[in-house]
This record gives C-alpha cells, sequence and structure tokens, in this order.
C-alpha cells in the first residue's frame, strides 16, 4: 500500500523514504492481516511440500501429518503477529505515545486473566482448545506461535491492558477480523481430527523453528497493492515460486536426476571401481525412520566422496531435502566448499539438469554456485557476477546471512553452524527446524573435546528423533567414542578392554537405525593406499635452529618439507630462524607470496589468510587450476594446526611438534598424500615429531592447587593447547616403541588411537607412573589425572547447561542471560578491532589499503592476572604504517602486523 496507514488501519510492516527510518516519512506500508497471510503460507508450503512434514510427525511419533494437521499449524502461524494490533506497537506509525512491541504485549495476556477471553477468544482460541490434548497445551503452542523472534519470551503480570482498549482504533475489532480470516484461509483446521498429543515439547520447540524460519521468508514478500485482494491465494502463489528458487521445495531439483547418480555421476572418472568403504556407505539400507552412519577410514579413502554418493541416494528417495557439510575448520570449510560445488555441478550437468544452489557457510566469506560477494548493508550481498540481481536474489537468499545458512539447499560449512542449533542462543530453534531437511554429515570427528562432543550428541539425538539422516566421518575414532555415537545408552562394561578394541578392524562402518539399539559395525577392505611411514621422535622442540638446518639440507635435495607447531610463536621462531640461515636464498625455498617468504597460521587479515591457503596448494598441490601437475621440488612451509586437516597437500617430510595420536595421524595425512615420486632420499615418507629435550611431562603440572591458564604450564602446547598430558605421554610412548618404528597408515591406526587414547591405558599409565616415578612426580600425575577427570566433568555441566531443553515445554524453556557468550567451543574468543582507516597488506602486491579489521586471540589483549577484555569490537589506536607492515594500539597492548603476521610487542 502506498503513503502511510491511516489510524485506524493495522499495518505490520513499513517501509520509510530511501529505507532510513529516521526520516520518519513513510513510503509504502503493508496491511497486518497480508503479513500473517504470508507467514502462513509459507509454513503451509514447508509443511506440505517439504521433508518437514516426516520430521514433526515423527517428534510426536506418527507417521504423517494429515491435511488437518497441517492445516491447525497453518493457522496458528497465521496468528504468529496478533500481538502487532495493540495501540503501543500501532502508534509507532503515527509516531504517537505510548509505543511498544508486539511480542511481549501478547505473551502477557496469557498471565493476565482479565485480557484472555477479551483477547483470545475472537482469534478463534475456544475452537483450537479441542487442537490438543493437553489441557496446558494451548498455552505453550501460543508462546511458540509468538515467540517468533528467535528466543522464549515468559509472560509477566504488568501488563499494561489500556494497549488494547478501543479509541480511535479498535484493537479487537481486527483481532476478530483476523480470526475470520483465519477460518476462511484454513477451513480444515477446524474439520474433525485427531489432537495433537499431550505434551510432546519437542514438537512445540520444532514447531517455533518452523514459524520463525517461515517468518523470515515471508518478511521478505513484497507490500499488498489492494487492500481488498485475496492475500492468502496472493501470498500462496508468491510462496511456491520464492521457495523454488530458495531451492527449499526440492521435488524438481531430486526428480531432474532421471538416472541413479552413484559413484560413477559424482566422479571426474566415470569408470572407476569405489573403494569397499565408500561402497558400503553408499549401499547400506536407507532406514525409513532415519539412520546414522560412522564411517572410520584413513584420510585419503575417499570419505568425502562417500559421504556425497550417500546424499544423492537419499536426495533422489526423497528422505532428504538437502545436505549439510560440516567440518572443524574455516579453512577446512573454504577448502572443501570448491570440491562440493563442482561434484554437484557435474552431477547435473551430467543428466542436463539445473543444480541447487551450492552455499558455502563461512561467516564473512559470501559465496554461492562459486561466486563470491561482499556485504553491503545487513543481509544485503553485491555478488562479483553478470547475474541479474532480481533473477538471482532468491536463489542466494540463504547464503547472505548466518542464521540463513542452514536453509539452504547445499551448504558446506564448519560445525559450528550445526552446534548453534542446539545451544540457548537467538534463533537456535529456526536453525535446527531447517536442519531437520538435510542429510547431516560432520567429518574429522574426534572425542577429545568432551564439551563440543556433548553438544553434537544433542544435535544427533533430536536429528535422529526427528527421523533424520546423518553420517560422521573419521580417521582416528576410538572405539569408546564410536561406541558412545552410535548406542543410546552406553555402560562402562560395554566398552572392550584395549586389547580387545585393538583387534577390532578398520576401516569400520557402522550403520545402525535411529533408535540406535543394535551398532553392528562391518569391516571393510582397505583402500589399497599404504605408506609405511618412518617416526622418529627427536628432542628439538626447544631448538628453532636446528630444525631450520634440518629444514634446508632437505629442501636443498628437491624435498617438500612441512613443519608443523602447536603454538603462532613456535612457528614464528623457526620461519625467522630459515629465513635468517636462508639469506637471500629466502624466498627461493621458503612458502611464499610475490617472493614474500610467509609462514602458515592463523593470526592474518582475512584476505591474506585467503592468499596462504592458495600459495600452500601451489607449493604443496597436486594439480594446478588447469589440472596440471604441481612439480616436486625444494621447498619449506612453517605452519600451525592450520593445515592439518581438509588442505590437498603433500609432503616429501614432515616435522611436528608432539600431539595426541589421532591429531599427529591427521598430520600425516599431509605426507606423501599424492601418488607421486618424491626425490631421491625421501622416495620413502618420514615424521620427526619434535619433543622436549627432557622426557618429562609432570613438569608441565602447576602443583599445589594454584592454576596457570588451564593449570597447566607446559611449552610447545604441551599442556595449553592439548590439556591431558596423558594423551600426549601415551603418543611419546608409541614413538619410543621398538616394534612400532614404522607406522603403516591405515593398517595400524586402529590399534595405535586405542593405545594413545583408550581409557583404561590412560589410566594404567598414570598408575605405573605412581608406582615407579618419585614422589614428587608421581604425586603430580596423580593431581593431574584428577584435574582432567574434574575439567571433562565441568566441560560436559557446561554444555548440559547452554542446550537446548527440549524436554521441557516450549513455556517453560527461559533462554540464559547472557546469549551472546554461548559459545560452541570451549575457550577464549578472537576480538575484532578494526581500523578507522583501511591499512595496507604487508603481502605483495600491495595494491592499496585492504585490512579494515584483524582479529585477535583474547589472551593477547590482557596480561596475566589481568581481568577478560569484553568480547564487544575495539577500535584500534595509534596506527602507525612502517617499512614492513604497520603497527598499532589495541586495549593499551602494541601490536604489529608484517609478513610473519599479527604479533604483539612485548613491554610495550
Amino acid at each position: 500500500m502506498d503513503g502511510s496507514p491511516a489510524p485506524d488501519q493495522f499495518w505490520a510492516k513499513l517501509k520509510y523514504k530511501n529505507d532510513d527510518r529516521s526520516t520518519g516519512e513513510i513510503v509504502e506500508w503493508h496491511p497486518l492481516l497480508a503479513h500473517s497471510a504470508d507467514v502462513a503460507a509459507v509454513t503451509e508450503a514447508l509443511l506440505q511440500r517439504t521433508i518437514l512434514r516426516d520430521r514433526l510427525a515423527a517428534l510426536i511419533g506418527w507417521d504423517e501429518l494429515s491435511d488437518v494437521h497441517v492445516a491447525r499449524l497453518s493457522a496458528l502461524a497465521a496468528l504468529h503477529d496478533a500481538g502487532k494490533v495493540n495501540h503501543g506497537f500501532q502508534n509507532r506509525g503515527h509516531s504517537a505515545r505510548p509505543q511498544a512491541g508486539h511480542v511481549r504485549p501478547i505473551v502477557d495476556v496469557l498471565s493476565t486473566p482479565s485480557l484472555q477471553e477479551k483477547l483470545l477468544l475472537p482469534l478463534g482460541l475456544g475452537e483450537m482448545m479441542s487442537w490438543f490434548d493437553g489441557r496446558k497445551d494451548p498455552d505453550h503452542f501460543l508462546r511458540a506461535t509468538w515467540a517468533h523472534h528467535g528466543e522464549p519470551v515468559d509472560s509477566t503480570r504488568d501488563q499494561d491492558t489500556s494497549l488494547w482498549e478501543p479509541d480511535s482504533r479498535n484493537p479487537l475489532d481486527e483481532l476478530k477480523r483476523l480470526g475470520e480470516h483465519v477460518r476462511s484461509w484454513f477451513p480444515d483446521a477446524f474439520r474433525e481430527g485427531t489432537p495433537f498429543p499431550e505434551g510432546q515439547s519437542d514438537f512445540q520447540h520444532a514447531f517455533n523453528g518452523v514459524l520463525t524460519l517461515a517468518d523470515w521468508i515471508g518478511s521478505g514478500f513484497p507490500y499488498a497493492d489492494d487492500r481488498e485482494q485475496n492475500f492468502l491465494k496472493c501470498a500462496q502463489e508468491i510462496a511456491e515460486e520464492r521457495l523454488t528458487k530458495q531451492a527449499m521445495l526440492a521435488k524438481s531439483y531430486q526428480e531432474s536426476l532421471e538416472t541413479s547418480v552413484g559413484f560413477s555421476g559424482i566422479l571426474k572418472k566415470e569408470e572407476w571401481t569405489p573403494h569397499p568403504v565408500q561402497e558400503i556407505g553408499l549401499s547400506h539400507p536407507v532406514y525409513e525412520k532415519g539412520g546414522l552412519t560412522v564411517l572410520e577410514s584413513d584420510t585419503g579413502s575417499g570419505k568425502t566422496e562417500a559421504a556425497i554418493a550417500r546424499f544423492f541416494r537419499l536426495y533422489q528417495e526423497k528422505t532428504v531435502d538437502g545436505m549439510y557439510f560440516a567440518v572443524p575448520t574455516r579453512t577446512a570449510a573454504k577448502q572443501l566448499y570448491m570440491r562440493v560445488y563442482e561434484t554437484v555441478q557435474r552431477v547435473y550437468e551430467r543428466q542436463d539438469a539445473d543444480p541447487p544452489p551450492v552455499v558455502q557457510a563461512v561467516p564473512s566469506y559470501y559465496k554461492i554456485d562459486g561466486v563470491e560477494g561482499t556485504p553491503v548493508a545487513p543481509f544485503t550481498v553485491r555478488w562479483h557476477d553478470e547475474e541479474e540481481e532480481d533473477e538471482a536474489r532468491e536463489r542466494r537468499w540463504a547464503a547472505e546471512g548466518p542464521k540463513r545458512y542452514l536453509a539452504g539447499a547445499i551448504v558446506v560449512g564448519t560445525i559450528d553452524q550445526v552446534l548453534l542449533s542446539a545451544l540457548q542462543v537467538r534463533h537456535a530453534h529456526m536453525r535446527s527446524a531447517a536442519l531437520l531437511r538435510h542429510f547431516l554429515v560432520v567429518d574429522e570427528v574426534h572425542a577429545s573435546d568432551v564439551y563440543m562432543t556433548r553438544l553434537l550428541s544433542a544435535v544427533l539425538d533430536h536429528h535422529l528423533a526427528a527421523g533424520g539422516h546423518a553420517m560422521l566421518m573419521s580417521a582416528t575414532l576410538g572405539t569408546e567414542s564410536r561406541l558412545r555415537l552410535t548406542k543410546k545408552t552406553v555402560r562402562d562394561d560395554d566398552i572392550p578392554p584395549p586389547d580387545e578394541a585393538t583387534q577390532i578392524g578398520y576401516p569400520l562402518v557402522t550403520h545402525v537405525s535411529a533408535e540406535r539399539d543394535d551398532p553392528t559395525p562391518k569391516v571393510t577392505e582397505p583402500s589399497g593406499y599404504r605408506k609405511d611411514v618412518l617416526m622418529t621422535a627427536e628432542r628439538r622442540a626447544d631448538d628453532p635452529e636446528a630444525i631450520a638446518r634440518r629444514a634446508i639440507d632437505a629442501a636443498r635435495e628437491g624435498a617438500r618439507v612441512l613443519i608443523i607447531r602447536n603454538l603462532v610463536e613456535d612457528c614464528r621462531r623457526v620461519q625467522e630462524a630459515i629465513e635468517n640461515q636462508l639469506g637471500a636464498e629466502a624466498s627461493d625455498l621458503l612458502l611464499s607470496i610475490g617472493g614474500t617468504p610467509v609462514p602458515h597460521h592463523s593470526r592474518y587479515a582475512d584476505g591474506d589468510r585467503k592468499r596462504l591457503d592458495a600459495a600452500i596448494e601451489q607449493a604443496f598441490g597436486e594439480e594446478d587450476d588447469d589440472g596440471n601437475p604441481i612439480p616436486i621440488q625444494g621447498v619449506i612451509a612453517v605452519a600451525t594446526q592450520t593445515v592439518q586437516m581438509s588442505l590437498d597437500i603433500s609432503a616429501s617430510l614432515m616435522m611436528t611438534d608432539l600431539c595426541p595420536v589421532d591429531v599427529l595421524l591427521q598430520r600425516i595425512g599431509r605426507l606423501h598424500r599424492h601418488d607421486r615420486s618424491h626425490p631421491s632420499g625421501f622416495e620413502d615418507p618420514e615424521c620427526i615429531v619434535l619433543t622436549p629435550e627432557e622426557r618429562n611431562l609432570s613438569s608441565a603440572i602447576v602443583r599445589g592447587g594454584e592454576k596457570d591458564g588451564q593449570g597447566l604450564k607446559g611449552g610447545h602446547g604441551l599442556g595449553t593447547v592439548y590439556s591431558d598430558l596423558r594423551v600426549l605421554d601415551a603418543t611419546w610412548t608409541l614413538l619410543e616403541d621398538e616394534d612400532l618404528e614404522t607406522w603403516t597408515i591405515p593398517d595400524d591406526n586402529r590399534r595405535l588411537v586405542e593405545r594413545g587414547t583408550h581409557p583404561h591405558v590412560l589410566r594404567d599409565l598414570v598408575t605405573e607412573k605412581m608406582k615407579n616415578e618419585p614422589d614428587d612426580v608421581a604425586e603430580a600425575w596423580d593431581q593431574h589425572q584428577n584435574w582432567v577427570v574434574g575439567e571433562r566433568t565441568a566441560d560436559a555441566v557446561s554444555a548440559k547447561h547452554v542446550l537446548l531443553q527440549r524436554h521441557k515445554s516450549f513455556g517453560h524453556q527461559q533462554f540464559g542471560e547472557d546469549l551472546e557468550k554461548v559459545k560452541t567451543r570451549l575457550g577464549q574468543d578472537d576480538v575484532r578491532v578494526e581500523f578507522s582507516e583501511p591499512m595496507p597488506s604487508p603481502l605483495p602486491p600491495n595494491e592499496g589499503p585492504s585490512i579494515s579489521a584483524l582479529s585477535i586471540p583474547e589472551h593477547l589483549l590482557r596480561d596475566r592476572g589481568e581481568e577478560t577484555v569484553s568480547l564487544e569490537d575495539l577500535e584500534a589506536d595509534d596506527v602507525q604504517e612502517t617499512d614492513e607492515g604497520f603497527c598499532f594500539i589495541a586495549n593499551e597492548k602494541r601490536f604489529r602486523y608484517v609478513h610473519l603476521g599479527l604479533s604483539r610487542i612485548e613491554g610495550k
């Protein structure tokens, strides 16, 4: 509607001149009835035309939702903005007083008996009572309906009743009008039908998520141009068009694949025999009520392709409407994204069909269908291609903000986006509902992080309870971890002792129904690729000069040398040592960008991180962008954990800090990864593990109860990055075993992981030390084991505290006070430090200012004993450009940003 609403016209949305509310000039408005129809139409389409219909039915133990039940939920959705009829909200369109919101006032009605009959009966609530078995369920469903802005809202008893009293406009008349329209829009809702069963809280939470998603989508519909038009019919037509373009209505994309995709359809070479582990993952039965597959296989055995092939089978059978492929880090997500995108393109090109959109779910890195974008306003992105904006806008809707990611069709992103769907954070319910549509794939699953494991378990519990499908993948999953993921209830005596666990086959596929009652793992033949890795432990962790000399000697012989340190500081020290020893030759042998030697770690600006990834892939990769082999020649890359997963790189020689054995196996996955000939002397893969000079990790344990950081103070990340010293000691013991001088990958993976991580092994390790070590050392290990157990218990409690309480009725679920600090990972956050004027990168080509912000680890922004810094963004002070880069002050600490990355200038 053009212009602004009259005082007696009830509006839902307003558009201001130049989209600037401060002008106060309204140029267009959208009637309340029209917006109610928009959201109801989207809800109806999501429940009629997507897999969400089956998912919600499964949550209440039904085989399906009937048309009557879909109509009832759609009718409730039409009431989602009933609170906007109050005077306080309507006054906002006329600069009048008083003013109020629309959620809290209507929720408060539920605690105000004098208003309930007056306001709720005109909406048709009297007839709706028969829709529910439980006496209290209508209250919970109304709360789930009205709390559609991202979090539950509790009602209070301090309602301002004047907000609802008739004057120049009559809120009661508009409520009655809305109720009448709802009855005419959804007549099936008011016919006879089985009531929703009592107390199904999971169902209430899921409905809120579907409704919130519908509200986000419907809020972007065009404004009505005729007050008397058929609002619902118009909204249904728009919903059909937009949901199809967004690929939320997946049917056309599913049916356009006329022949089975299988492995031949997803690989570059169509004639290819899948590895046994891939074949089993694809051919396992599809459980009607959902299922979970856990795939344990070595790095490079094709787990990614196995997951994609499984997805297309489920997609073609219409048991999922999309896929979310989750990996641990942003770098991994960005690397995997292009593989998945190119695979989807290939599948649909071979069947002469148009593919669904493929979204990259990495905040601040906007990409969909291989096209990058730049944000120009909240939820507005300028895409860098030639597509007509109007044509592509709906297809790209899910890619334009993190809260929308899970609403995409095929999505590749970090595990954080998945975990947020289970936490007490804004819009968790919407994320959760969107995720229910997907085949959930989680790569690089480990169990060393109790907190994240508990969060993932909560996600899986809900996903499988709704009949969803999921696949978890790992090269290094221990027996205990697998059992806890694939069995609903695990007792201590279910976990086999170490000797039995090491005999369990590998690779292994465990496929279970959603009930997870009887997991039966199936051993498969390996992929056929094996490598014998010479493992040596050298006490050089404290000697960057010696590390530099060894790397330089190997590089001069033509080897690709990859050095992985646990700490950025250690990475930088080795990089500097190599640069100093090489002098002018540094740019020839070191990983470089435009002739400038660089290490590879996380403390770089976003744009520079992209160039680092491209540089290391060019130096250590298999093929260039044109498919030509990249020659193997002498080069050294000094890095941190940023290279240990997902990057498709291959080294001739690896030097790495001591780390848990499962992490070490991950790192070894970057050694002789490709089937290529390496230079003389490096034909066989060798991994040198850098250890401290002293064979006594107990020196890292802070005694007497005093805590430093995490209660530990070991160098090289031993006790800080990796806090369980028992696992590190067990790994070191494996390296000292004369029978394990050579590790055969993947044949030895199972026994290595069990001997390095099994809970009985770790317990026995401490028992032996308490028997055989001096009293002070024995006491330290006993103290450490108690500390580890305590920390794990605390992490589990922390996870329970922040998880959505889906077992509680929606009206009884209230989020914590500090929603923004609920995290998907425990530990300190990065703080974003912004520059008032963008600064030039120290990495060539220096094409002018490009760095407008840097993310700084919180611990660098404070001194020991200093209070934790606020996680709010900071602005840099005293910014000065230097010959090497630039320096600045943040939180009274001075930093420099040079070719080595970000570092703090101590003593400043």
